[in-house]
């Protein structure tokens, strides 16, 4: 039972690798576990930034926009393959994210939050503003499925089984930054800053590449949104794209990697179960929200993590 306990993650691969050809394959189920796949990418990402340096963004949605948006323009008009435009999308952001962070994350607390959401609200204008590039507010048009080694993914179970690959690397690599050196001088960073730089923690240094990691995620997951949807729109990146991040992020437990994970594939999937409520989605999606912080401040997460240590030790029995 140790063993079930320890290694349950591998429960949860086998289910996610089944569930799509159970039954008869839907692609209608598949999309909504092709959207949450993508969603996790981004909670993971801001997790790294906000769970464990402690650095508060309201305009990761910025970085999503940048990575669909240099991955879309580069592929439905120059004739990038997917995989290279991608590419760019990553280095685009990373290179953004290097030009920023430093002057952004200088900043505390509430003038931080400002700044990065006067940075996703400056995205967006730009988009909207360079139509001739863009396609402007009535969204680009045209983008090509993800091809691979000339193998095109256009099937939505081979698009499904490629995004929840990279959500397991993104995952897994996001779990070594945070055992690694690297994780635990962030850890020290939010834990408190002051002392960390008095042992000798560059936390300027340290909180910038955070900031970049998380916005190279986030590329990625924009890439893959676009691929998939085939057209994207500014409207798809807007505040409200960066404060559904958050929610999922304080719904899941901030600061556990899987909590962000959980808590994106829950409201991905939630509409699917009050779809006729769906006039209230916010409503619902709030009282959810208070529910969960008030009486299980460690999220949904902590919930999983609470029964699970429960069941397991009476199984044994």
């Amino acid at each position: 039972m140790n063993a079930l306990k320890r290694y349950w993650w591998l429960i949860l691969l086998a289910a996610i690798a089944v569930y799509p050809v159970i039954g008869k394959p839907s692609p209608y189920r598949s999309g909504l576990l092709i959207f949450a796949g993508i969603y996790i990418i981004l909670a993971v990402g801001l997790d790294l930034l906000m769970g464990y340096t402690g650095q508060i963004s309201v305009g990761h949605a910025a970085f999503f926009a940048v990575g669909a948006y240099t991955s879309g323009i580069l592929t439905a008009k120059y004739g990038f393959s997917p995989a290279a435009a991608m590419g760019v999308g990553v280095v685009f952001s990373a290179t953004l994210a290097f030009l920023t962070g430093r002057p952004v994350l200088a900043l505390k607390e509430y003038y931080l939050a400002m700044a990065t959401l006067a940075f996703n609200e400056i995205v967006v204008t730009l988009i909207i503003g360079f139509e001739g590039l863009t396609g402007g507010a009535s969204g680009l048009r045209d983008i090509p499925p993800f091809t691979i080694f000339g193998f095109s993914l256009l099937n939505h179970l081979h698009y499904y089984y490629f995004v929840w690959t990279v959500v397991v690397l993104v995952i897994a690599s996001a779990i070594a930054v945070v055992r690694s050196p690297f994780g635990r001088a962030l850890i020290a960073i939010h834990s408190d800053e002051q002392a960390a730089r008095s042992f000798g923690v560059d936390c300027a240094k340290y909180k910038t590449r955070a900031y970049m990691l998380a916005a190279v995620y986030a590329s990625i997951a924009g890439s893959l949104f676009a691929h998939y949807m085939g057209f994207i729109a500014p409207d798809d990146f807007g505040i409200l794209a960066s404060i559904n991040l958050l929610v999922m992020l304080f719904l899941g437990g901030i600061g556990t990697i899987f909590g962000p994970a959980l808590g994106a594939l829950f409201l991905k999937l939630l509409p699917e179960i009050t779809y006729q409520f769906q006039d209230y989605e916010l409503l619902i999606n709030g009282i959810i929200l208070i529910v969960v912080l008030v009486f299980f401040p460690r999220g949904l997460f902590g919930i999983f993590t609470a029964l699970r240590n429960r069941i397991v030790p009476r199984m044994g029995k």
